[in-house]
Formats: C-alpha cells, sequence, structure tokens
C-alpha cells in the first residue's frame, strides 16, 4: 500500500520510483520501507509520513515539490520545498483562501506583492515569485534555515547585549531601506525577525525580517478566536501582535509610520535582553492600554550587564509619543553601531529522534491545494514555525476603539476604586430593596 500510494503522490518519476523499488529490501511492512527510503534521501520524514497516512495529493504545487511543513496559521501554511528543475530549496507560503475569496482582496494581494518585489536588501527575505494553482495563492521565498527571535530566545534564553545590538541594527538597516521606498511593516516582532546562521568565513549571522506586504491582507473578512500570534481585523478594528504594538496602531492601522515599527521593534530589543515582553500578562485590551500608559518593568531589574546607553536607547524606542522616538530606522542603526558585537548563532534545529512511523502522525487534512485551516488565530506566520508565540488573544477584535491617552498610575487606580465602590454601592442598595420587599405586609 505504501509504494502505491508513492507510485500515485507524482513525488517520484516512473524511472526514479522503478529505480528506488529494485533497491528496496523485501520488507512487507510500510514502515520499514518508509524508513529506508528516509534514509537514502529519496524522501523525506515528512513525504514518507504522509504517505504512511494515507495522503496521495498536495505534493506538488505548480513548480515546487513539497520536503516539509515548518509553520501554520490563520494567515495560511508554511512549507519548506524545492523547485523541481533548479533544485533550489524555498520557504513556501501558501495563503488561506479566506483571504482571497474577493476580487478586492486578489487585487490587493497583487498590489503588495509588486511593492515587496521593490525589497532587495540583504537584512529582508526575498520574495521570489507569487502565483496561484485554480484558487490557491501562494508566495515563494527565500529560505532562511535558521530560527526566528523568539525560537531563540526561548531555546536559549535572553542574548548577550552585544549580539542583541547587532541583530537589532541589521534589523533597522532593512527598515531603513524598506522606508525609502515608502513601506511600513506593520507587525515587526521576534517571530517575523529570521536567523541566517552564516557560514564561518563570515563570522556573522544576519538578521532578515519576513512577511513583507502581508499584514495588509489581514482587511480581510477573518476574525480571529482565541490562540496565539497576530490580531486579525476588520475596518476600523485594531491589527498587529498586542505584545509588540505601537500606541498609535492601536488606535489606526493606517495613521503609522516607520515610526511606529521601531516602537515594536523596540519591544522586541526588550524581549532579547529581558527574555520576557514589556507587558506580560492579561487580556489583549489591558496589553494595548498598558502600551499606551505604562512604562516597562526597568529592563535592570532583570539583569546588571546592559549598559546605560543601551537601556536610554531601548527607552526613547518605546516613548508613547512617536515624536519622542528615533526618526528613521538609520538614526537606530548609527546609534548601536558601537555596540553590535557580530558573531555566529549557535542553533541547532531540533529533528524527531523517533521512528517513522513509530507514533500517530497528526495528518493535516487540509494539506496545500486541498485546503488550508483559517481557525487558528496565529497569522503572519514566519518561514519558521511561530507556534511558541508570546501572547494568547482573548479577545478578537474591537471596533471602533480609541485607546486613552497616558494618565498617572495614581489616577487609574482611583479610576478602578471609584468603579469598585460604585458596583458595591448599587449592589448593596439592591439587597436592601430585597429586604423592605419581604418585610412589607402581604408578603
Amino acid at each position: 500500500m505504501f509504494l502505491a500510494n508513492l507510485r500515485q503522490s507524482g513525488l517520484l518519476t516512473d524511472q526514479q520510483f522503478s529505480e528506488a523499488e529494485s533497491q528496496l529490501p523485501e520488507a512487507t511492512r510500510g514502515r520499514h520501507v518508509a524508513r529506508k527510503l528516509v534514509e537514502q534521501g529519496i524522501l523525506t520524514r515528512f513525504q514518507a509520513e504522509r504517505l504512511l497516512a494515507g495522503r496521495t495529493g498536495g505534493f506538488i504545487l505548480g513548480q515546487y515539490r513539497i520536503l516539509d511543513q515548518l509553520g501554520g496559521g490563520g494567515m495560511g501554511r508554511v512549507y519548506k520545498a524545492e523547485h523541481r528543475t533548479m533544485r533550489r530549496h524555498v520557504a513556501l507560503k501558501i495563503l488561506a483562501p479566506h483571504l482571497l475569496k474577493t476580487e478586492r482582496a486578489q487585487e490587493l494581494f497583487k498590489r503588495e506583492v509588486r511593492a515587496v518585489a521593490q525589497l532587495h536588501h540583504p537584512n529582508i527575505v526575498t520574495a521570489y515569485d507569487a502565483n496561484h494553482v485554480g484558487d490557491r495563492y501562494y508566495l515563494v521565498l527565500e529560505y532562511v534555515e535558521g530560527p526566528n527571535l523568539d525560537q531563540l530566545v526561548r531555546e536559549q534564553g535572553p542574548l548577550p547585549v552585544g549580539q542583541a545590538c547587532d541583530l537589532i541594527r541589521q534589523v533597522a538597516l532593512g527598515l531603513q531601506h524598506a522606508h525609502e521606498l515608502g513601506m511600513v511593516h506593520r507587525d515587526i516582532k521576534p517571530a517575523n525577525l529570521l536567523i541566517q546562521p552564516g557560514e564561518r568565513r563570515s563570522r556573522r549571522s544576519v538578521a532578515k525580517i519576513s512577511d513583507f506586504g502581508l499584514a495588509r491582507l489581514q482587511e480581510s473578512d477573518l476574525i480571529s478566536g482565541d490562540g496565539a500570534g497576530t490580531i486579525v481585523t476588520k475596518d476600523n478594528m485594531i491589527m498587529g501582535t498586542p505584545d509588540f504594538l505601537s500606541p498609535e496602531q492601536a488606535r489606526s492601522l493606517h495613521k503609522v509610520d516607520i515610526r511606529s515599527d521601531l516602537y515594536s521593534l523596540g519591544c522586541t530589543f526588550y524581549f532579547l535582553l529581558a527574555g520576557k515582553v514589556p507587558f506580560p500578562g492579561g487580556a489583549t485590551l489591558e496589553k494595548l492600554v498598558r502600551h499606551g500608559t505604562e512604562q516597562a518593568r526597568p529592563l535592570k531589574e532583570f539583569r546588571s550587564d546592559i549598559p546605560d546607553p543601551i537601556v536610554a536607547l531601548i527607552e526613547k524606542l518605546m516613548a508613547k509619543d512617536a515624536g519622542d522616538r528615533f526618526q528613521t530606522p538609520a538614526e537606530l542603526a548609527a546609534a548601536l553601531e558601537p555596540y553590535a558585537v557580530g558573531g555566529l548563532t549557535a542553533w541547532a534545529a531540533r529533528k524527531s529522534s523517533g521512528e517513522i512511523g513509530e507514533e500517530e502522525t497528526p495528518v493535516d487534512s487540509d494539506l496545500i491545494l486541498e485546503g488550508v485551516g483559517s481557525g487558528e488565530a496565529a497569522a503572519l506566520v514566519s518561514t519558521l514555525s511561530s507556534d511558541l508565540s508570546t501572547t494568547s488573544l482573548v479577545t478578537a477584535g474591537f471596533s471602533g476603539t480609541r485607546l486613552p491617552r497616558a494618565h498617572h498610575p495614581e489616577q487609574r487606580h482611583r479610576i478602578w476604586f471609584a468603579l469598585a465602590l460604585a458596583f458595591a454601592i448599587v449592589g448593596g442598595l439592591l439587597g436592601l430593596a430585597a429586604v423592605i420587599n419581604l418585610m412589607l405586609p402581604g408578603k
């Protein structure tokens, strides 16, 4: 049965199939055959497990052969793929059908793709191609071998100060390039910043910004449920990731400029050094309010080795008023230059050590051409999985929400106290009325 599924999948030509079959041991169990083909490099583990589970379709998309699944979310799913002629590895992002089901959304997709095609910078993930097969739209992106910054910090802990400064400086250079072309990312966060480990000859890992141009596709009619990742919106609703969202973007998606991305980059910088987001815990709306009204816990409380100028620099990036921040990414990059320490990022991608077919592998029933799941809240998926997203969303969106200006903490406490007192008084009056009602004659 396994060999029949393999023949039907289209992963191998007839000649390749015959050659592979002739080299196989006389094994009756499909699991043994699959393991042998993986050991010989003929199949990937991902392909073998799907074939063992009875999947025969969804392995080929246009000129690309699917090798592995890297991540998934509300925007769609991301796969490692290989161009069948050029043998080049790419990241293939299959966009969820609900994002492009209208002519308006399809036109927006084409416009954003044309804009992203202008971005050519070593610190931005390169977009190679955009196409569709039937009603399945996909992007072909540069494949980045290393982790995203969210994964790196959660795996290894807070980064050395010099390394964090160097990675943020590189991201700033990429943002400057986009800024000069009039583009704003709108969802800068650790999970959207990828690390190319680099060669020993270069002695420096490279930071790359992913998902440029996809943020505006969130203006579709998708409303997120519970989950982790990016808030998706309708018109006049909030979009972004609450742990890294600037106060002005929380008020209006469209009235933001590059300084909003710099605020998000400041929150990311904070995360790299502290290992925690600036405002942990709480519901989505509470986080958004805190971004506009409170100061984050001082970095010096987490570690003592952060130079005062870096602390001041991050505080400037995270200023509530955009006018008090760095005004361009180039200014930030120049300020970080004296503190940046380049180097190679140690990263060993986790690989399952279990035997193929040893445990039941979840089958993705929405694999590629047969549909993409749309119920997950994590949107804007990077080329590596962002399933370690920082904050769970407990609210989908807030139509017409306007966040208040900053207030002194004491004033906020007084407001909460007044509300609690008011509820207590109302409750007491209702209880008293009930007692009086019971004491009346005839009751």
